[in-house]
């Protein structure tokens, strides 16, 4: 135990680091309950449509006017509708043809990879130490130079600079500690339009579960009145008027979070617990994390129901693009929802 100890001692370091700072903001963070509850009490995300002044006159009076969002959004709903209906269409066809699942469990393509847990478990901790570093960096910088955001768009560009830093950590264990390839993290282009349209149908096929569970979800918490808090990356784009800001945050959600998401989750994370729970087990623990780093009660379940999907899918293909595909897919769904809610708005 002394001879791991001290062979791992940077990681504990950075552990007792990590212990030690979150132990602080968790006594901080009791000090000032007033002001958390004002943020809450404001939020968009913890209103009801009618709670925004959103009806069915407002939508119909938006869709009908001659704005550029409102053509495109009279296009995309439509399209949207159609897809949904194809996705029902295709799940009671799947339903009748009682096709079996067994395929999903015994064709495995993505192969035993060089890292393992405890490779996992040491990049973990010197992401979640390069994080605190990052925001106590941040924090000191825009107080020399006296620059003010406010606290969710702050949240985000440091969200932003973390994901970088585990696309760097996760190349660095796999391409320098383990020398292998990029094809070991299933980034390869082989099959790639194939690929493609795999992530598409699968997306489209479980659709109707993924509503079904969000929805099932809200009404049981609606039935022991639980509250959710607020969702800051909705907060945000509501918020925000500064196009530039805006198209940052647009690519950053939509496209280069789902890719470095995409490569740590399924990547990195299920590859090496598959060696030891096998594809049922690790799919679970990979989609369970994934849901749990990324919202509130409300949304778990919807989410761990993607991250499955997103797992199998890259077991089904061993490669990442068909994963990448639906979660770039899913996000600009969400922000198509949300920036037609600020259109409304505005």
């Amino acid at each position: 135990m002394l001879d791991f100890i001290r062979r791992e001692r940077i990681y504990f370091l950075m552990l007792i680091f990590i212990l030690t700072v979150t132990a602080l903001n968790t006594g901080a963070g009791h000090k000032a309950p007033h002001e958390e509850s004002f943020i809450e009490e404001d939020a968009f995300s913890n209103k009801t449509f009618k709670e925004l002044g959103i009806s069915e006159e407002r939508v119909m009076d938006y869709l009908g006017s001659k704005s550029m969002s409102a053509r495109f959004f009279r296009f995309f709903i439509p399209f949207g509708f159609f897809i949904f209906l194809l996705s029902l269409v295709m799940d009671i066809a799947f339903v009748f043809r009682r096709k079996r699942m067994d395929s999903w469990f015994t064709q495995e393509h993505v192969p035993s990879v060089s890292w393992g847990v405890l490779d996992l478990v040491r990049a973990s901790i010197v992401i979640l130490f390069t994080g605190y570093i990052l925001a106590i960096l941040q924090g000191m910088l825009f107080e020399i130079l006296d620059f003010k955001l406010g606290e969710d768009l702050r949240m985000m560009v440091n969200t932003f600079f973390i994901d970088m830093a585990v696309g760097i950590i996760v190349l660095y264990f796999v391409a320098v500690r383990y020398k292998d390839r990029l094809q070991a993290l299933g980034l390869r282009s082989s099959s790639f339009f194939n690929n493609v349209f795999s992530g598409i149908a699968a997306y489209i096929f479980v659709l109707p579960v993924l509503l079904i569970i969000l929805v099932l979800s809200v009404w049981i918490l609606n039935l022991v009145g639980y509250t959710p808090p607020s969702q800051p990356v909705f907060e945000i784009f509501m918020k925000e008027d500064r196009s530039r800001v805006l198209l940052f945050l647009t690519i950053f959600v939509s496209v280069l979070g789902p890719i470095i998401e995409e490569i740590f989750f399924r990547g990195f994370m299920y590859a090496a617990v598959k060696k030891h729970l096998g594809v049922l087990g690790a799919a679970f623990l990979s989609a369970a994390v994934f849901s749990a780093l990324h919202t509130n009660i409300v949304g778990f379940f919807p989410i761990m129901a993607l991250g499955l999907l997103l797992a199998f899918l890259y077991e089904r293909t061993g490669s990442l693009v068909g994963s990448i595909t639906v979660h770039i897919v899913h996000n600009s769904i969400i922000l198509g929802f949300v920036f037609f809610i600020k259109e409304l708005l505005a």
